[in-house]
C-alpha cells in the first residue's frame, strides 16, 4: 500500500513504503564490538605483534558481520559482486537510491482555495456590469467567457482553448460562489467586506478595497 501524503499520493516503484520498511526491520543491527574482547583474542597470536594481530582480528569480526548482513539481504557472500551489490541494496533501503516515484496530477483544476480577494473581485466585477445594465446571471455569464478576467479567479481551464463545457463549468463555479457569499450574508444581516448583500454596491469603493488587499 502507497503511503499517503497530505496533497498527493505517491506510489513508489517497484516497493511501495511499507515494503520497504518491512525489509529494513528484518536486517540484523550490531552492537559495538567491546575493545577488551578484541585485544584479548589479538594477544592469543603469539606469532603477530600487537598492533597487527588487533587488526586481523577487528577485520575478521567485521567481516562476520558483513557476511551475515549479505545474508539477510539474500545475497550469497561468496559472490564476487556481493558487496557492491549490498550495498546498492542498502543505498535503496536507506536513501532512496534507485526508485520511481508516481505522483497522480490533480484532475480538479477548479479545486483551488477561494481567498478574500478572489470574492472581492467577483463582487467587483458583478457589480461592475450591473452598472451597465447587465443583470446577475449575465454578469456572471460575460466573466466566465471573458479570458482577460480568468486570473482574477481560481478557476483555471483544462486546456489552451476553452470549450463549450468548459466555459459552462466556469459559469456555474462563479455563480455558486456569488450565490454562496450572498446566502451567507442574509441569514445574519450581516455584510461581504463592508457591503450588504441586498443593496447595490458602489463600484467607486469597491475599488479602493481591492487594492488595499492585494498589498
Amino acid at each position: 500500500m502507497a503511503k499517503a501524503r497530505k496533497r498527493l499520493g505517491r506510489i513508489l516503484l517497484p516497493a511501495s513504503d511499507d515494503t520497504i520498511k518491512a525489509v529494513r526491520k528484518k536486517l540484523p543491527k550490531f552492537k559495538p564490538n567491546d575493545l577488551r574482547s578484541v585485544l584479548g583474542a589479538a594477544k592469543k597470536h603469539g606469532d603477530l605483534d600487537l598492533e597487527t594481530a588487533f587488526q586481523r582480528e577487528f577485520r575478521r569480526r567485521n567481516n562476520d558481520q558483513v557476511v551475515q548482513l549479505l545474508r539477510s539481504l539474500q545475497i550469497d557472500p561468496s559472490d564476487p559482486n556481493a558487496r557492491s551489490r549490498g550495498f546498492y541494496i542498502l543505498a535503496s533501503l536507506h536513501h532512496g537510491v534507485g526508485y520511481l516515484a508516481w505522483y497522480p496530477l490533480h484532475t480538479n483544476r477548479n479545486a483551488a482555495t477561494w481567498k478574500p480577494e478572489h470574492d472581492l473581485n467577483l463582487l467587483r466585477e458583478v457589480t461592475i456590469s450591473q452598472g451597465r445594465g447587465l443583470s446577475r446571471r449575465q454578469a456572471i455569464k460575460a466573466l466566465a467567457q471573458d479570458r482577460k478576467k480568468w486570473s482574477l479567479f481560481p478557476y483555471r481551464p483544462k486546456g489552451h482553448f476553452s470549450t463549450g463545457s468548459e466555459r459552462e463549468k466556469r459559469e456555474a463555479a462563479l455563480r455558486a460562489r456569488l450565490r454562496k457569499l450572498l446566502a451567507s450574508t442574509r441569514g445574519r444581516n450581516s455584510k461581504i467586506c463592508g457591503f450588504n448583500s441586498r443593496q447595490k454596491i458602489d463600484t467607486a469603493q469597491v475599488r479602493p478595497l481591492s487594492i488595499q488587499l492585494s498589498h
